[in-house]
């Protein structure tokens, strides 16, 4: 099937912005949906900002891109150089990868950020290029990062809506969601052996049973950031504070703002076939297509109106298809204007038919002269077999 399929559903690139009674301290803010990656409500998320040290979300990112847990990272040898927030790394100390990300979001280790810098990349600099290229694929338009872990640098800035958008990057990764959702945690080291306590700056997590991270920073010119994640009637939010006098508080706001004023509506269950594509060559005519994920929306309570999804399908594809393979996709369209796009697959498999099978089934005409010519062949070998038999029984008679 091509072309698009509306339908509608019980429901409901960026949204134009709606605020209403939320109030926070700080210069730039973003509530997001950490699902669909909706924003749900802003105020200055455009503004070029120091980031602090919430630049050590995309660092730790890119560590567990890069790297195996069990990956040994050695302290250069000029890592004394590296000032402020610390872990006290030697040079030439090691420490596995698994540990050294919760030196990075625990303890907020600027020494630590700058050992996985070169781990990876060889210098600051080639690290700092695969962080803005990093940035760009997640989407974020208003992102230049110039070291790892955050010190104030006037090449070093981002804005609220890219950081959220990097946090939400971030915690697609289990491993990354647990360590910002500890509060302590004891790491090895091969020589400075009675540092090892890592403790959370977030004090957050110990004020809010639902809280799951994320990442604090404070520099002079940056003020005092924070990217918070809470979840909270099976769904989750990110917020984003920048330059804030109250960062508790305003987090604080944003989360209760954010639950009292939504409610998530389910639009297309993953397991339910929302169409058919047809398949040629196959041993099926059409196979079954359904969303890749669940997909639904989180919706501002006030806002009235149905969602509008539209399919829009390849087809007729080419068989074999295999399970799971993409087909098409579904957008679906919120009553205030955010749009999600979701990959559609095949719900089976469709094996390829024999050669002779889809020959007849493609060739009408050809198929059944062949039905013709095997049936005559048949016929054939059936009468001679009559003949040799009637003459095998008159000599013996004879």
């Amino acid at each position: 099937m091509n072309g698009f399929r509306k339908l509608l559903v019980p429901l409901a690139v960026a949204i134009p912005f709606i605020s209403c009674a939320l109030d926070v301290s700080a210069k730039s803010a973003v509530v997001m949906d950490a699902r669909t990656g909706k924003i749900l409500w802003a105020k200055d998320d455009e503004t070029l900002r120091y980031p602090a040290s919430t630049t050590k979300i995309m660092t730790a990112l890119l560590l567990l891109e890069h790297c195996e847990p069990n990956d040994v990272i050695v302290a250069p040898a000029d890592v004394l150089k590296v000032k402020e927030s610390s872990m006290h790394l030697k040079p030439g100390e090691r420490v596995t990868a698994h540990d050294m990300l919760y030196a990075l979001m625990l303890r907020s280790a600027n020494d630590g950020c700058y050992a996985v810098a070169v781990h990876i990349a060889g210098s600051v600099e080639a690290f700092s290029r695969m962080m803005n290229e990093r940035a760009r694929k997640i989407g974020c338009t208003h992102t230049h990062f110039d070291n790892p872990n955050g010190l104030n640098d006037a090449l070093h800035y981002t804005t609220a809506h890219d950081l959220a958008l990097i946090a939400r990057e971030a915690m697609k990764l289990p491993d990354f969601q647990n360590a910002v959702h500890t509060y302590r945690y004891r790491i090895s080291r091969s020589i400075d052996q009675h540092d090892c306590t890592m403790v959370n700056h977030n004090k957050w997590l110990t004020k809010d049973t639902t809280a799951d991270g994320i990442k604090t920073g404070y520099t002079v010119p940056a003020g005092h950031c924070f990217v918070g994640s809470a979840t909270r009637n099976g769904y989750r939010v990110i917020t984003v504070v920048m330059h804030s006098d109250h960062w508790q508080k305003d987090h604080q706001d944003m989360l209760h703002w954010a639950y009292a004023t939504h409610t998530r509506v389910p639009i297309l269950n993953h397991a339910e076939a929302v169409d058919t594509v047809k398949v040629a060559g196959g041993t099926k005519a059409a196979v079954s297509v359904v969303p890749v994920t669940d997909v639904d929306s989180l919706l501002d309570k006030s806002v009235t109106g149905r969602p509008q999804t539209s399919i829009s399908l390849k087809g007729p594809i080419a068989a074999p298809v295999e399970k799971g393979q993409v087909v098409g996709e579904v957008t679906v369209t919120d009553p205030d204007g955010f749009v999600q796009v979701i990959p559609l697959a095949a719900a089976d498999n469709v094996p390829r038919a024999t050669n002779l099978v889809a020959k007849a089934g493609k060739t009408g005409t050809s198929g059944i002269l062949i039905g013709g010519v095997l049936f005559a062949g048949t016929m054939f070998v059936r009468a001679r077999t009559r003949r040799s038999r009637r003459y095998g029984t008159q000599l013996f008679r004879a």
